[in-house]
């Protein structure tokens, strides 16, 4: 390699994966796909080079779309597909089937785990991604389901968190404690160490979790510290 020349092999530490709700606000939608362009041109600059999406419906369509759009200005970047079985899209309206069929085309690798649906698929499908990227993009909006699931998942394995359904303009969201106790901080040139609010999030049924919540607390950023 040149000096200075960006390895585009795949490695963990260039390489993101995506989580996030397969049901969507159809409002929201403009709104997250501007983010995730945002953040794939931010990883890139970054010097990420590969993106792994899981292929499901929602949060995973749109972010793998838009990494396929990336490559009109960089034609280097990757799109990896994590399938959890062969016949995931069985069941989708044909419109979504043909979209995903597109995407999966398109890809320029391709990762099927199980040849046919089994009780776990989905979990399984959701470690590997963590496993090889060391940033998760989601779009979390509760804790309940593969997404919740998935965040606290790559949090206990220390990865970095973007959550772009946050409000303020995060650009890097970081697990400062431990999963369970869902804190996140971020780095912000308006707020101070004093300032800090709580999200309540809806907690999924019959889990040990009686009251998740989000707390963020603001830094100023100077020098080397965040």
């Amino acid at each position: 390699m040149k000096p200075g020349e960006i390895d585009t092999r795949r490695t963990e530490q260039n390489t993101v994966c995506f989580s996030g709700h397969r049901k969507l606000c159809p409002a929201e939608i403009p709104v997250i796909r501007q983010r995730l362009r945002q953040v794939i041109r931010e990883s890139y600059l970054n010097g990420y080079r590969w993106f792994i999406c899981g292929g499901a419906l929602g949060f995973d369509t749109l972010a793998a779309l838009e990494v396929l759009a990336a490559k009109a200005e960089y034609p280097d970047i990757r799109l990896y597909l994590a399938i959890p079985c062969a016949d995931q899209d069985a069941r989708w309206p044909e419109r979504d089937r043909k979209i995903y069929r597109e995407i999966m085309l398109a890809a320029d690798e391709t990762m099927v785990l199980s040849p046919c649906y089994f009780t776990g698929c989905m979990h399984l499908r959701n470690q590997f991604m963590v496993h090889h990227a060391s940033v998760c993009i989601c779009w979390l909006k509760n804790f309940s389901g593969g997404t919740g699931y998935t965040v606290r998942y790559a949090a206990a394995c220390q990865r970095r968190i973007i959550n772009l359904c946050l409000r303020e303009p995060v650009s890097q969201v970081r697990i400062k404690e431990p999963s369970w106790n869902c804190t996140f901080t971020f780095p912000s040139v308006s707020a101070n160490a004093l300032t800090a609010h709580s999200i309540p999030l809806p907690v999924a049924a019959g889990k040990k979790w009686k009251n998740m919540y989000l707390r963020f607390s603001g830094k100023r950023v100077s020098g080397n510290r965040s």
